[in-house]
Order: structure tokens, then sequence, then C-alpha cells
């Protein structure tokens, strides 16, 4: 129930972001496959469109840095351009980035928190369209720095005590991240084929899914906020779409192995977790038959 339930909120997102709100209902029943879409309303134009007016629109600064909704809408047209071959759209967009490696560098965000270090899946996306290495040394020192040991003004209860953990110091419990972070640390993998960046981002993720998901399916904005926030658990759907976008030669990592029945907790705790067992394939296929369904 819960997982269906996740699913169904995040098909209602995909379906909110790529058709018009104006006869909303109508062209969902017409079009229940997402293949056969109105005239104007598919994904491709669409995109095309929201890009195209993205790119002309000068930078956005507020107040000396590019704040991340300025980025995030960077990176999707990018992965748009990418995903759909647009060449010329992908140059523009590249063009765009180019002044922040001179005197506009003033404006990367320095990465010290999540809504600054989001900025590397940029560059990140550029290297992985141009194979620049300009651009992976930029994406990956940010990437790393959110890793990194906390010291400074950085130095607090939480950060410390997450960081002692595994996790990033720049953990806040706010549904937010579970994009924010995992965006980053995924762009990294893509970008360098080291595992350790993916399995930075789905410690982060299942920390973040114990902490607040509730029997409904849905997220609080934060622990000690108990609110369902739409726009949060947007963030949810997009983070989790990157990070299920690569479970290895498409097999399920950290699968627990086939488990009998021990009146011991540690006997649990020491199961083997597998790479492709079909305890974790079969629940894969389960979740893809009925969204076709």
């Amino acid at each position: 129930m819960k997982m269906n339930t996740f699913f169904r909120g995040t098909l209602i997102c995909v379906l909110i972001l790529v058709l018009p709100l104006q006869s909303y209902g109508q062209k969902v029943k017409e079009n229940s496959d997402l293949k056969n879409w109105p005239k104007g309303a598919s994904p491709q134009e669409i995109g095309k469109r929201v890009a195209e007016h993205f790119v002309v629109r000068p930078l956005l600064v507020a107040p000396r840095k590019i704040p991340y909704p300025e980025v995030c809408t960077w990176y999707g047209a990018l992965t748009f351009a990418r995903l759909t071959g647009d060449n010329q759209l992908a140059t523009r967009l590249e063009e765009r980035f180019k002044p922040l490696f001179g005197a506009d560098s003033v404006l990367i965000p320095v990465p010290n928190h999540v809504d600054n270090t989001v900025f590397g899946s940029v560059p990140l996306e550029l290297y992985i369209l141009t194979k620049d290495q300009k651009y992976l040394k930029l994406g990956k020192r940010i990437a790393d720095s959110q890793w990194a040991q906390p010291e400074g003004n950085r130095i607090n209860p939480d950060s410390k005590m997450f960081f002692d953990k595994g996790f990033t110091p720049q953990t806040r419990m706010w549904i937010d991240d579970m994009y924010m972070i995992t965006v980053v640390q995924v762009q990294t993998y893509r970008a360098t084929g080291d595992l350790k960046y993916i399995e930075r981002a789905v410690r982060e993720m299942v920390l973040y899914l114990d902490s607040l998901q509730h029997p409904n399916g849905l997220f609080y904005h934060a622990p000690d906020v108990p609110f369902f926030w739409s726009r949060g658990n947007g963030w949810m759907a997009a983070g989790m779409s990157e990070l299920l976008s690569f479970d290895q030669n498409d097999e399920v990592r950290e699968v627990c192995e086939g488990t009998s029945k021990k009146n011991d907790k540690q006997y649990y705790f020491d199961r083997k977790r597998n790479v492709g067992d079909l305890h974790g394939q079969a629940p894969v296929l389960w979740c893809a038959s009925a969204l076709l369904r």
C-alpha cells in the first residue's frame, strides 16, 4: 500500500509537470498511456519551450550568488538537451556557464549548505555532455566538499553527529534535501563511475525515508514540521527518480539474502547483502508491471 501510494503520487507529479493545466482531467484520460499526447503537449514540445525561455533569461543572482532555483532549472534544461539530442540548445546552455570560469566566478555558491552544493549538478552535467575536464574538476570538488569533515563555523552538534555516522554534515532532515543532496552525488557517480558517490546518495536517501515518510506514503517537510507540503513531496519524487535510474547492470544492490527464522536479532543484522539477488529484482518487476497496468 505504501509503495503503491508512492508511485501513484510520483505519476501525478509527472503529469502536472508535462501537461498544460487547462482541460487537465480530459487530457489525462485521453493520454493514459503517456505516449499519445495532444498537439503541443508532448514532453518534447513543452520541454523545448521551457528550456528556450530559460536560456534567454538573464542569469539569476540572489543576493551575490547563483541560487538553487536557477541551478535546478539549468540542470533540467541541460538534461533535456542531452536526452533530445538538441546540440544547439546544449551549446547555448554551456555558453551561459563559461563566464563563471572568469570574472563571474564569485557568483558560484560556496558549497557549505545543501542549497549551495546543488550547484555542482550543472558542471557535472556539462562534463557528461562535453567531456571537458574543467567541468569535472569543479563538480567533483563541490560533491566531495559535501562529505568533508565539518570545521570552523560549520561545526554544530547535528553536523558532527551526522558526519560521525557516515552522512553529510549538511544533513538537516528537510524533505528538499532528498533531491538537493541526491542529485549532486548521483551526478558525480555518472561522471566518474566511482561507487562511493552512489552509495552516499543511497545511505542519505534511506535516512530520510526512515525519518520522514508516513504510513500514507507521504512525507513531512521535516520531523518537527508535521505537514505534507506538496512541492516538498515533489522534491522527494525527483530525487528518488535520479537515484533509481542507476541500480548497476540493471541489478538491485544491497538486497538481503534468503533468510530463514532465528530468535536472534544479530542473525538478521548479519544477513549478507547481495547484488542482483532475485529478492530485489522481483519487486522492481512488480512495480514496473503495476505502472504498465
